[in-house]
Parts: C-alpha cells; sequence; structure tokens
C-alpha cells in the first residue's frame, strides 16, 4: 500500500486491487457488457475514473445502487443526467432484491449483440463483468441475480478479492470483481465522499474528522435527521456540540462525566452508512 505523503491526497491502493486491476485488463476480451455498480448517495464520487479508459469501446449498464439510502429526487436526477450522455441506468436497493429489474437491464444491453451472434449461427455466451469500487453493493447484487450464498457480501470494503465467473441464464454469464479505487484520489471532497459511505479503510481517514464533517453538510441540508435521530429540540452551530448531544441521548458518558466522543463518532458514522439515519444524498448531478 502506497504511503499518503500529502493530507489533500488519499492513498488506499493496497495489494490486492493492483493483481485483481491486471486481472481484469487479461479478461478485456472476454467481456461484452460492464455493469458499472455506483452508490446512489454520491454516484459520481463512486465512479472510479480508470475505468472509463480500461473499459472503452465496452457496452456498460450503471447500477445506482442503495436507492433507499439516498434522496429520491436526487437520484431522479442523476438517472436523467447518466441517460443524457448515453448510458443505460438505473437505481436499485440490494436490500429489496429485484432479480428481474437487474435482468431485463442486462438483457436489453445485449439484445442486439445477441441477434448478432444468433444470426451467424453463434450460441456464444454474454459475458458481464460487475465492477465498482469497495462496498457499493457489487457482491450483493450478484447474489440476487444468480442466487444468494454465491458469494461473500460484507459491509466494508475490501471482501471480494478474486475473480470468479457464475452463470446466471441461458446465455448469460456474470463476473464478480474486487472493489477498485485508483491510485490517488486528489479531490478531498471525492474522498470524502467516499469514506463516509465506507469504500475506504476507517484507518485511512480520521473518524473524527469524517464525524464532524458528516454533521456540518447534514446540518446544513437536513438538520431534522440529525435532531429526530438522537432526540435533540434544535441542532447547535457547533458539531462538536452536536457530538456530545449524541453521547447524551445515548449514554456514552465515561468515568468522571466526560462524554466519549469516539464512541459517539463510530456510531454516527455507523448508522449513515447503514441508512439509519433516514435517505441523504452526498452530492447533486450538474
Amino acid at each position: 500500500m502506497e504511503k499518503n505523503t500529502n493530507k489533500n491526497t488519499i492513498n488506499w491502493y493496497p495489494g490486492h486491487m493492483t493483481k485483481a486491476k491486471r486481472g481484469l485488463e487479461k479478461h478485456l476480451k472476454m467481456i461484452d457488457i460492464v455493469v458499472q455498480v455506483l452508490d446512489a448517495r454520491a454516484p459520481k464520487s463512486s465512479m472510479n475514473p480508470d475505468f472509463a479508459p480500461l473499459f472503452a469501446g465496452k457496452r456498460c449498464v450503471l447500477v445506482l445502487n442503495k436507492e433507499d439510502m439516498a434522496e429520491a429526487s436526487a437520484t431522479k436526477k442523476w438517472l436523467e443526467y447518466y441517460r443524457e450522455k448515453g448510458f443505460r441506468a438505473l437505481s436499485y436497493s440490494a436490500m429489496r432484491p429485484d432479480k428481474k429489474k437487474l435482468t431485463a437491464a442486462i438483457e436489453a444491453e445485449a439484445a442486439d449483440l445477441r441477434e448478432k451472434y444468433l444470426a451467424k449461427g453463434m450460441k456464444r455466451t454474454i459475458r458481464c463483468l460487475v465492477c465498482g469500487i469497495p462496498n457499493v453493493g457489487k457482491s450483493a447484487i450478484i447474489n440476487t441475480l444468480c442466487g444468494y450464498g454465491k458469494l461473500k457480501v460484507a459491509n466494508k470494503p475490501g471482501v471480494t478479492k478474486q475473480l470468479s465467473w457464475v452463470r446466471i441464464g441461458e446465455y448469460l454469464e456474470i463476473m464478480d470483481s474486487p472493489g477498485l479505487l485508483w491510485p490517488k484520489i486528489t479531490d478531498k471532497q471525492v474522498g470524502m465522499n467516499i469514506a463516509l459511505m465506507g469504500s475506504i479503510n476507517e484507518l485511512i481517514l480520521p473518524e473524527d474528522e469524517l464525524s464532524l464533517h458528516l454533521i456540518r453538510i447534514i446540518g446544513k441540508k437536513r438538520p431534522e435527521m440529525l435532531m429526530e435521530r438522537y432526540k435533540m429540540a434544535e441542532l447547535p452551530e457547533d458539531p462538536v456540540e452536536v457530538l456530545e448531544g449524541i453521547c447524551k441521548a445515548r449514554g456514552f458518558i465515561m468515568r468522571g462525566g466526560e462524554v466519549d466522543y469516539e464512541r459517539a463518532e463510530k456510531v454516527l458514522l455507523e448508522e449513515f452508512r447503514n441508512g439509519k439515519l433516514g435517505r441523504f444524498s452526498l452530492e447533486e448531478a450538474k
């Protein structure tokens, strides 16, 4: 893993990512369709910029996963944005599995390719790669397509580390892939967004910095989310005081009456990542 030498640049590129990217490059000729999974709360930030040149010329389906955690109006605008750019895009929630919705999008993208092969008398399998950055829900989507338990799923980055093909129908095969970041994330806002979504190892960005940033952006846009969740009559302007309020609401008090900021930070980030605070989008389509 590279060492971060610039406080505005995030470097988290474990060895398995380098190996996986090389593996993808070897499989490129076999791939017909790329299914890129994005986090609906921050589609732009969760789109790996290295994928565009890597998969240039490939058919693409964009799946904005975790739609149940994002604001519906924001997701609608993102879908319009990507469709205007020529992508086949759909929103989805792996928490409410819908195999037909996913399969229909892939089959629609593969339709003319399938007809082309059949016209030549070829019964060739259409191969689709499912890709994305860590923790956007790729494996959960694969499990919906081919049956639960096929792949290991966890709400933390870096669980899937191998490349594997799985047949999901008469002529479709899916290959899951490890979550891949790009080596240097130079846009601090992008880095903060994907850290908030849990796509970067929690040791890379300090939880105190992340939690204060999250309080600021939610407090500015939808303060009622924090007030309702943590039983506050009003939201303090100082994010540190908000953390104190969370400590008092949850009983995070240490010996001597000191509030346990660290525990409050962990709970706040975990509940945001799991959607327990409510639906919130980190960025808007522009």
